[in-house]
């Protein structure tokens, strides 16, 4: 930043940035007479906005100040981009939708997937059907309202006509707020849910939780519950088949070969999606089995149902997909899980049941 002075000083000005009510002081340099720059960390700061206070002393003596109240907002240099790409059915097939935050802030400059750049946002819209299916990465550049750029690296899925960034295939939801829970030390999310009979991902939907296992003692947390209406993604599971079926909406994106539970151990049933964890631990009894271990048989997600009692998950044992095997949870390959995992958020709704073979993809 550059700091001109109009006023002659004997000395070089002393600059204060306020984060909050903590004051520190900026090292300062001259680049000519009463021309000065100062660099300023935002990372090292916690505040959204930023005061200035600018001093020194003038030709006869006098303290001089001038005080800059809320000058510099975090949030245009440093910003949190999230970009989001979501489908929706139409009447002719597929469409696809761009959306980013904060857009009052930013415009979206260009598009890079691999080699091809993308001055277009349209353009790029109009080419998702014909990518292949799979996972892709895209580099999304903005600029701000001081010409700064930002580069935001996105990874997106497309599956049969389906693209989509994580998690954003979402129900409507609507909370229902009982009261409020003070984290104590040694407190996990699972004790959380446990003492107050609610469910794990209620808290993490109800908190936007990004990672539950970093909440802390001293935080507070609403506690309540989550009504999900008709979900957009639906999984069914044909345990008679040992199959699980995709579909978005009314059509059929995958059918996959997964392992279910032994004779009876998986009941058949309505469900959704509760919670959900990235390479989970597996604690069986009182023992710890930390996660990528073989004895863990949970794979590298765990996806768990409304009946916290069963899941879907990974496999340490890709071997055993297609059998009657588990104590009643849905095995599925781990990078069969993964594709689940992005694409399905919490409030998915699965269905479990004895039947028919379904249409194949």
């Amino acid at each position: 930043m550059n700091l001109e002075s109009y006023i002659n000083t004997t000395q070089k000005p002393n600059v204060y940035i306020y984060d909050g009510g903590d004051r520190k002081k900026l090292t300062l340099y001259e680049k000519e007479n009463g021309y000065f720059t100062f660099y300023v960390n935002l990372n090292a700061f916690k505040g959204d906005y930023y005061s200035f206070l600018v001093s020194s002393i003038d030709k006869e003596g006098e303290y001089v100040s001038q005080f800059f109240a809320s000058f510099l907002e975090k949030g245009l240099f440093a910003p949190n981009i999230e970009v989001e790409i979501t489908t929706s059915v139409v009447e002719n097939g597929y469409q696809y939708y761009l959306n980013y935050y904060p857009e009052e802030d930013l415009e979206l400059v260009k598009v890079q997937l691999e080699n091809t750049v993308f001055e277009d946002p349209d353009e790029f819209l109009r080419l998702l059907g014909n990518f292949e299916d799979g996972f892709h990465d895209a580099i999304f550049a903005f600029r701000n309202r001081y010409g700064i750029l930002f580069e935001r690296k996105v990874t997106f899925l497309k599956l049969a006509q389906v693209v989509a960034t994580e998690n954003v295939l979402k129900p409507k939801q609507r909370y229902e707020v009982n009261g409020y829970h003070i984290v104590q030390k040694g407190e996990s999310l699972y004790k959380i849910a446990e003492k107050y009979n609610i469910l794990p991902g209620d808290l993490v939907n109800m908190n936007d939780l990004k990672d539950p296992s970093l909440i802390y003692p001293g935080q507070a947390l609403e506690i309540g519950k989550v009504k999900y209406e008709e979900s957009p993604l639906r999984l069914e599971i044909n345990l008679s088949q040992n199959k699980m079926y995709l579909y978005f909406h009314d059509q059929l994106l995958k059918t996959y070969i997964v392992a279910v539970g032994m004779s009876d151990y998986t009941p058949p049933g309505y469900y959704r999606i509760s919670y959900k964890e990235k390479d989970p631990a597996l604690y069986w009894y009182d023992e710890y089995i930390p996660p990528g271990s073989l004895m863990n048989g949970m794979g590298t997600r765990w996806l768990q149902l409304s009946n916290p009692q069963y899941g879907i998950h990974g496999t340490t044992k890709p071997w055993e997909i297609g059998k009657r095997i588990s104590h009643g949870c849905i095995r599925m390959f781990n990078f069969d899980v993964e594709v689940i995992d992005f694409l399905a958020s919490l409030g998915t709704e699965v269905y479990v049941y004895n039947g028919e073979n379904k249409k194949e993809s």
